[in-house]
């Protein structure tokens, strides 16, 4: 018997980085997202706000185009679409309400299904390492907080250029494409760690949501509670999607206020314990699993 006859075929590929295996496994996170009707739902919710600026916006740049004695007064009605760093950082802190919801049911999908039904076992009885499912997932999970955070917002900040004069807009306001990015990092970053940690724990997604919600719900309650309570704003660092936004705030430039810029720090420090108790909390969980290849 030879090979001919067992039909037989030798590779004859290019073999790939085994890196590109975390994308693989994004791609196919995203994939399964994509096929959820709810899904639509809740990116049709995210894009109502973004088509509001942008209508803001070609209202504006039309208005100031007829009548450029009108520019200013524009400016001083519409405070939300000045084309400053603060007109990106406000629309991404308001997508917060549709991101968090996109996120709740995303979780129970992408990692609680894995963790319940086996599809963690599979992804490892290949070649394919803890981390690189990890990573993987954590891409995934990322993408979605982009779409509805930061790539809306680059969306905007091209449009306002486009419609304004371009080359000084772009060239005076670089900097705001690099908060735009830079914000849409660590809101990327922290919440796809968050997700990826409680949705191991939890994995069902009646669970995930009700503990998904009392922590952008119910704890900023009660945090404006303690914060009129004993009078001391440090109360509301307790606030996570508020100690994103100031950290989104210093990739803009600077803060509002004194008294933010006294919780910048704090807020900081906050975000960065919450980033690493949740790559704790998931590495026992992956390796729970336990495979024979």
């Amino acid at each position: 018997m030879n090979f001919d006859s067992i039909r037989y075929r030798d590779w004859s590929g290019v073999l790939r980085p085994s890196w590109l295996t975390c994308w693989s496994i994004a791609r196919t996170g995203l994939l399964l997202m994509l096929r959820r009707k709810i899904f639509w739902l809740l990116l049709g919710l995210a894009l109502l706000n973004f088509l509001f600026v942008f209508g803001t916006i070609y209202l504006k740049a039309q208005v100031a185009s007829q009548n450029p004695g009108l520019s200013r007064f524009v400016d001083r009605i519409l405070t939300s679409v000045t084309g400053t760093g603060e007109t990106y950082r406000d629309f991404m802190f308001a997508q917060g309400t549709v991101t968090m919801l996109l996120l709740a049911f995303a979780g129970g999908m992408l990692i609680g299904d894995d963790m319940r039904q086996g599809g963690l076992t599979f992804y490892l009885s290949r070649r394919v390492s803890r981390w690189h499912y990890v990573i993987g997932k954590l891409l995934s999970i990322g993408f979605l907080v982009s779409l509805t955070t930061t790539v809306p917002a680059l969306i905007l900040y091209v449009q306002y250029g486009l419609l304004t004069d371009s080359d000084s807009y772009f060239r005076e306001n670089f900097s705001i494409l690099g908060g735009i990015l830079g914000y849409g990092l660590i809101l990327s970053v922290t919440l796809s760690l968050l997700l990826f940690a409680m949705a191991s724990w939890l994995q069902k997604t009646v669970p995930l949501i009700m503990a998904w919600s009392s922590l952008f719900v119910m704890l900023p309650a009660l945090a404006a509670l303690l914060r009129h309570a004993f009078d001391d704003r440090h109360w509301l660092l307790l606030m996570l999607w508020r100690d994103l936004r100031l950290l989104g705030t210093w990739c803009f430039g600077g803060v509002d206020t004194d008294r933010e810029l006294q919780l910048l720090l704090p807020a900081a420090v906050i975000v960065l314990i919450v980033c690493v108790s949740c790559l704790v909390a998931l590495i026992p969980r992956v390796r729970a699993v336990r495979v024979v290849r």
